[in-house]
């Protein structure tokens, strides 16, 4: 490899990598100014994952969940009805279940790269592995919005025809039934036709502060013929690819520099005790912290 090449090569890694704290803001500093500058409309939201090779999903899509989905959220409701009832919407519902650790099919993003950054690289099953912080540009909805009702609403759906498909958002009050069958039809693949949304999540729990949290919601891959049997999909390759706007949509945390960026992060204060404020995890912190080992 010429002088010339190593030179390129270094610079392309640079570029797609984070190595320190002050790398990560001077790139956001820059993302920022070029949103600024191209007038390009959204917010930027980041995700950390402590392995490069993860998929970008939901809980509920690994394992071959998703066939329990509806079945998992009824038997929370029931064993939990004064917790989940018919004062919260079907979004406020799978916030607080993704919140206490039943898989759903929302997926935590941040407005905070340095909330991302810690997440990718804490994870200590994955120490040996690269981390990855994920981007987007997006327009946040509110959780009051129509689309949002439609995508919150598939947790509960659990039917194998397009025709239980119409039916079921006739029955919910999503869609008018006096449109015939083939309208309805149009409209719900209209609703779904991009495969998740942007949600603002709403500021109910501390931890959701802390992390400046918001969530992407998914929904169906409405190319595939049996769409209205639940399916599940990764977005990695539609969310990280060139948009031309001089952003990249993934960075790179090399494993061997997860445990210094962790020693800056906790020193400016974004450490387990500041994203979980759990007790449980205050005193995993500070038991870390002291090099208390499990059993002493």
């Amino acid at each position: 490899m010429s002088e010339y090449e190593e030179y390129a090569q270094e610079a392309l890694e640079e570029e797609f990598s984070v190595y320190s704290v002050a790398h990560l803001f001077d790139k956001v500093s820059r993302y920022n100014s070029t949103i600024i500058e191209k007038d390009i409309t959204g917010t930027l939201l980041f995700r950390g994952q402590a392995n490069s090779g993860f998929p970008m999903d939901a809980s509920i899509f690994r394992n071959s969940l998703i066939s329990k989905e509806t079945a998992l959220i009824n038997d929370l409701i029931l064993q939990e009805p004064y917790e989940f009832g018919n004062h919260m919407s079907d979004f406020e519902q799978l916030v607080k279940m993704q919140h206490y650790g039943l898989p759903t099919r929302l997926i935590d993003v941040t407005t905070n790269p340095l909330v991302a950054l810690y997440f990718a690289c804490s994870d200590k099953s994955c120490e040996d592995k690269d981390g990855e912080i994920l981007i987007l540009i997006e327009s946040l909805q509110r959780p009051t919005e129509k689309q949002v009702k439609f995508f919150a609403a598939l947790a509960e759906y659990d039917g194998k025809s397009i025709e239980f498909f119409v039916d079921y958002f006739v029955q919910k009050g999503l869609m008018s039934k006096d449109l015939d069958f083939k309208e309805k039809q149009e409209k719900l693949e209209n609703v779904f036709r991009t495969k998740y949304i942007p949600v603002v999540a709403p500021k109910n729990n501390e931890r959701i502060k802390r992390q400046n949290g918001a969530f992407l919601l998914l929904g169906l891959d409405i190319e595939q013929p049996d769409y209205f049997i639940k399916n599940t999909f990764n977005l990695k390759e539609q969310l990280v690819k060139d948009f031309g706007d001089g952003i990249p949509r993934s960075l790179i945390v090399p494993q061997e520099q997860k445990q210094v960026i962790l020693k800056e992060l906790d020193i400016i204060g974004i450490n387990e005790s500041f994203v979980y404020p759990e007790l449980e995890h205050q005193t995993s912190y500070i038991k870390n912290k002291h090099h208390i080992k499990a059993g002493e």
